[in-house]
């Protein structure tokens, strides 16, 4: 009896135990960044079992997708609700964001995977809010774009984009075989980082003073850019956009876009061997011409601190009047154009001459490998870009769009207090 009884037990733990080597072995292909998707023979040969053996745990390959999305929810509510108290102290609070910035250090494949599945569902944060509800976390987040409230979604999102940035920095610095600090102590520094920002990570000086009321109005209008002062936009954008809407990111084709633009499909291949490459072209053009307003307006900045405004406040005002790339760059990351997009050089071009000045200064930011100019001018236009899809999303107007950049340089400059 008690024979039987114990052979049931070893034999129901065999099976959970193999349905999460399946679950672990399918998000593993997560840990090489831009990853897209996996067949189930790749699977099975990761797992080291037959697909019919996988079929005995999940009826298809939908139903695998679907508890990945499970247990990446389930690991992110046990993450967040050990800040749910929000009578914890300061020091506690840092502990525990610390804890949760070093786990995902440690588990790349869940960020690359959140990449991944916040360009797939179209109400993301309605999603989480969901999930989060679902499994019993008290949460603000859905209202948190909300006006009266919008300081704090911009700190959400200021604080996520910034992790989520430098972890990945961090990740390439291991790729290339550079020292890093332990997750652990990674953490720690990022937190302290956040919490401080660039003026309280660096010190003061005249290069990063605070910029006065009125010269936040000048800078502004420096900034301005006009549709009708840029080059018509390329129609292929407009078309892949559209085709986005209607079919969705992970459903694009050149069938589609030839269809939308009314074109043969060999006419989009005439220059181009394939569609990665001529949509990368285009979005290559694209940013180029940006560079080149930035770099123009940059001109005007008396000081570091007016560099990174100017660039941020110019950056939202082109992506305003040129939102369909934002679609086509997400895309592209997703589909296996890694290889191209990965070099910051091509789309960024040599060092500017506030990022010279800032080389002996920038070395100051510590988060146990080298951080360079070049890096906060990344970081600081991850966060327009992130902004203007929040735009779209939930329909903020122009105000509410410049009030959450203006939180946004704030953190970034000065810190984000938890």
């Amino acid at each position: 009896m008690f024979g039987s009884f114990f052979y049931k037990e070893v034999v129901v733990s065999q099976k959970t135990s193999t349905k999460q080597l399946i679950l672990d072995a399918a998000f593993s292909f997560y840990e090489q960044p831009y990853f897209k998707d996996f067949s189930m023979s790749q699977l099975a040969a990761k797992v080291g079992i037959s697909k019919t053996a996988i079929y005995r745990h999940f009826k298809n390959r939908d139903a695998i997708v679907e508890s990945m999305q499970k247990q990446f929810f389930d690991i992110l509510y046990s993450q967040l609700s050990a800040i749910q108290n929000k009578n914890s102290d300061s020091e506690n609070l840092n502990e525990q964001i610390a804890r949760i910035i070093s786990f995902f250090t440690e588990n790349s494949q869940y960020i690359n995977y959140f990449i991944i599945i916040h360009a797939q569902i179209k109400d993301f944060e309605k999603k989480v809010c969901d999930e989060f509800r679902s499994r019993g976390l008290k949460n603000d987040f859905d209202k948190s774009y909300q006006k009266n409230t919008l300081a704090k979604y911009s700190r959400i999102y200021f604080c996520a984009v910034t992790i989520l940035y430098f972890i990945k920095l961090r990740e390439k610095a291991i790729i290339c075989e550079k020292k890093t600090d332990s997750p652990g102590d990674f953490s720690k520094k990022m937190v302290n980082f956040i919490q401080k920002g660039i003026v309280g990570t660096i010190g003061e000086s005249n290069q990063t003073s605070k910029i006065s009321k009125e010269r936040f109005a000048q800078l502004d209008e420096i900034c301005k850019i006009n549709e009708e002062d840029l080059p018509k936009e390329d129609k292929i954008f407009t078309a892949f956009s559209n085709v986005i809407a209607k079919y969705g990111i992970n459903n694009v084709t050149v069938e589609h876009i030839a269809d939308e633009l009314n074109l043969a499909k060999s006419s989009l291949y005439f220059y181009f061997e394939n569609k990665n490459k001529m949509l990368l072209h285009l979005v290559a053009k694209e940013i180029s011409l940006l560079g080149t307003i930035c770099e123009e307006n940059c001109a005007e900045a008396k000081t570091y601190t007016e560099f990174i405004y100017i660039n941020m406040k110019t950056e939202i005002s082109y992506f305003s009047t040129r939102s369909s790339i934002l679609s086509l760059c997400c895309w592209l990351l997703q589909n296996g154009a890694e290889h191209t997009v990965d070099d910051e050089k091509e789309f960024l071009g040599p060092n500017n001459v506030w990022e010279t000045r800032m080389t002996e200064i920038a070395q100051k930011v510590d988060l146990g490998f080298s951080v360079r100019p070049e890096h906060i001018t990344i970081w600081s236009g991850l966060l327009p870009v992130s902004l203007i899809i929040l735009k779209i999303k939930h329909e903020f107007s122009d105000e509410e769009t410049n009030q959450a950049l203006n939180y946004m340089f704030d953190f970034l400059m000065y810190g984000a207090k938890f």
